[in-house]
């Protein structure tokens, strides 16, 4: 694991108002692409799990409203 969300790392949060889990590659802008959950650091929430630590709560606004997500583990891409 690491201690930071950064690029390179896939992070699992879990959606505070649904109770739905998720998992992310956070990637360059270059390589995202949603459909296989990568997404970019640029994007809302990529931007918004940037720097984020295990167990921390972050509240990411995004056009359709605001998310709550926990970030529940934190590790590399292989």
């Amino acid at each position: 694991t690491t201690e930071r969300v950064s690029i390179g790392t896939i992070v699992k949060v879990k959606d505070l108002d649904e109770g739905e889990s998720y998992e992310y590659a956070i990637v360059g802008a270059n390589e995202a692409d949603p459909m296989e959950n990568k997404i970019s650091n640029e994007s809302p929430v990529g931007a918004g799990l940037i720097g984020a630590k295990r167990n921390q709560t972050v509240t990411i606004t995004i056009p359709a409203g605001t998310l709550r997500y926990k970030v529940t583990s934190i590790k590399k891409m292989n």
